[in-house]
């Protein structure tokens, strides 16, 4: 199989399954693909997986939308909440 076609994909985010899902909900408002590596993994058990690296999720996109996915992400890590 060539990869020649295949788009390289950039991590944007690693964190918390909530917050990347997030991240991800916005990034798919401005029409950027994106998906979570470790999804599946870090819903299994918190409280067990909760002290290894599979706690964590990488939020992923490809490299043609990689510096809009991460200004988006800082704008939102920016805002100010409403109170």
């Amino acid at each position: 199989m060539s990869t020649e076609n295949i788009p390289m994909q950039v991590d944007v985010f690693s964190g918390e399954f909530w917050q990347a899902s997030l991240l991800r909900q916005l990034l798919e408002e401005y029409d950027i693909f994106s998906y979570l590596s470790n999804e599946l993994l870090s819903i299994i058990d918190p409280v067990i997986i909760s002290t290894t690296v599979a706690s964590h999720v990488t939020l992923k996109v490809s490299q043609a939308d990689s510096a809009r996915a991460l200004e988006l992400i800082e704008e939102y890590n920016n805002s100010e909440t409403i109170d």
